[in-house]
């Protein structure tokens, strides 16, 4: 028996800060599915985390005594058809690289699998994606959802949509319960995803390939453009282009959201939209958590990143390339600076740490509205992000002030 193992206890995964600070890296929805999703279908078995220790309780990891060998799969890596066949016949004692960068390895014992330098090298040879950056997010996405859509819909059939809508091209596939009506889904450009439970409400314009998760809600006269995925129990509203929603996160209403990755939990006030380039046209510098210092990303068209429970208010205005923290509360009327720590209420007229027992409350009132808890094993996660990033947030506040 072989046990399937994401790894990410690595320094590697402070670049995908704030994303990864409530999820190991193998938890980031990429497509339609996370990438743990993804390898539980393809070795149709439960898939591991090897991960932070304050994260372990809720992505649990293997039973490290077991008898089993252990398949450890980096976990930032996206599967692809060629990566698969190589890993399912990847031998014992192996170590799996492309050039300098380790992909997997198959080991007898997991002690003996941290030990690398013992283990045979095997050159990948193909082409491999790898989520580097929270950038790699959206600019893998549209390879993903077509990856996710043959891996969801092999040998399944899909449900039927009544005749007020209209479908251009064959590959649309419709899961049980999903509401529509009066909308298009344009799949000459790629396929359409629509999972159990979605609703897409009238006169929205739907252009592939894109993935809507189970019980989300397209709201009426949205506009949806190619590489968009909408993640379980969302609700989006307004243009979209390039976006990946985690899952049980809000933009429903007008505004343009584009190039840009939102946790779990995150709600966009009404009219909020984002720039996704510079008037400059030069490439996009992003704050990374990892370096404390901005990046060139190299891309011309970056957005917003926003981390797990993060909301603004109405009309807010996101700059080209904005990271915003966990937890974060902005109420704002001028721009938002391109980078805002995690837990900060930030307004015209102060910038404070958010109270841990104001958050809790926040997030009890949310449960109310929403009906998605926040279980005590989360909570738990998020308390440790707001210790680890305290000293970052209050050195924010001086520079403020």
């Amino acid at each position: 028996m072989m046990e399937v193992v994401l790894h990410d206890r690595a320094t590697w995964r402070d670049h995908l800060l704030p994303l990864s600070y409530t999820r190991p890296v193998g938890n980031l929805r990429v497509g339609a599915l996370t990438l743990q999703e993804k390898w539980c279908l393809i070795f149709d078995k439960p898939v591991f985390y090897h991960t932070e220790t304050y994260l372990q309780d809720k992505f649990k990891a293997p039973d490290y005594d077991a008898t089993s060998s252990f398949l450890v799969i980096r976990g930032n890596i996206c599967p692809s058809v060629a990566l698969i066949e190589v890993l399912r016949s990847l031998p014992v004692g192996t170590l799996l690289v492309k050039d300098d960068l380790w992909i997997a390895y198959h080991t007898q014992s997991w002690n003996d699998g941290h030990q690398l330098k013992h283990l045979k090298l095997v050159q990948y040879e193909d082409i491999v994606d790898v989520v580097a950056f929270p950038e790699d997010i959206f600019l893998l996405n549209a390879a993903q959802i077509v990856f996710d859509y043959n891996l969801l819909t092999d040998g399944k059939q899909s449900a039927g949509l009544s005749g007020t809508n209209v479908v251009l091209g064959t590959d649309l596939f419709i899961g049980e319960g999903v509401e529509a009506e009066c909308c298009t889904f344009n799949t000459t450009t790629g396929p359409i995803l629509i999972e159990d439970g979605a609703k897409i409400e009238e006169g929205s314009h739907l252009r592939g390939p894109i993935a809507i998760g189970k019980s989300a809600r397209v709201k009426m006269g949205t506009k949806l453009y190619p590489n968009v995925t909408i993640g379980p129990g969302s609700v989006i509203g307004g243009e979209v282009n390039n976006t990946v929603l985690w899952g049980n996160s809000a933009k429903g209403h007008d505004g343009y959201l584009g190039c840009a990755v939102l946790g779990e939990g995150c709600n966009l006030g009404g009219g909020t939209g984002n720039s996704n380039m510079q008037n400059n046209w030069k490439t996009v510098s992003l704050f990374d958590y990892k370096n404390s210092a901005y990046r060139d990303t190299g891309q011309r068209k970056v957005g917003l990143f926003m981390g797990d429970y993060a909301m603004c208010g109405i009309n807010s205005t996101l700059t080209t390339g904005c990271v915003i923290g966990t937890g974060a509360q902005l109420a704002i009327s001028n721009i938002i600076p391109k980078f805002v720590p995690d837990f900060l209420w930030l307004t015209d007229y102060k910038s404070e740490g958010y109270d841990w027992v104001k958050f809790e409350e926040m997030l009890a009132h949310r449960m109310i509205v929403r009906g998605d808890a926040a279980d005590e094993t989360t909570l738990k996660i998020l308390w440790e992000v707001f210790v680890r990033t305290k000293n970052r947030n209050e050195e924010f506040i001086k520079q403020r002030k």
